[in-house]
């Protein structure tokens, strides 16, 4: 796992809200696998594999928010570097063969969603953007291949 969890406050509320979702969950299965053994033999006894099966996955998912939620970093309390990209910039970028501007928010994996313009640091263009300035020139190896673009304006 990556060394830290980078959110917002809004995305560490999201992840909280959903914790305490699956911790009710968690409880509400543990109550159905206990009433599925009650049923008679458990090697034949679909509603207790079941309940069991959906009781792991909400443990798994549990754990996996445990580990995000102790290795917090909230990006809104980041220092901007001489005014350099780091994690929760707004950044406008231009691609010279378009001529078409867009903005980006850099967020961790977690808060990802490109169709909203947040994209992760470890998408390409995110890892490409991070530490660069304003009116810098990046190349971003894209599965497409390599792509250019001018960072126009960061800002917080």
């Amino acid at each position: 796992m990556p060394d830290a969890t980078y959110l917002t406050r809004a995305g560490l509320a999201k992840l909280q809200q959903e914790a305490e979702t699956l911790q009710r969950e968690k409880r509400r299965l543990s109550e159905e696998v206990g009433r599925a053994a009650q049923l008679g033999d458990l090697r034949e006894n679909a509603e207790y594999s079941s309940a069991k099966e959906k009781l792991q996955q909400v443990l798994d998912r549990l754990n996996e928010l445990s580990w995000k939620l102790a290795h917090v970093k909230l990006v809104d309390d980041l220092p901007v570097k001489d005014g350099s990209v780091v994690v929760g910039c707004r950044v406008t970028v231009k691609d010279p063969a378009t001529g078409r501007e867009q903005t980006y928010t850099l967020v961790g994996s977690d808060e990802a969603d490109p169709a909203t313009g947040h994209l992760s640091i470890a998408s390409p263009i995110g890892k490409a953007l991070l530490g660069q300035t304003a009116n810098a020139a990046v190349t971003v190896q894209l599965p497409a291949g390599p792509r250019t673009l001018h960072v126009v304006s960061i800002s917080r």
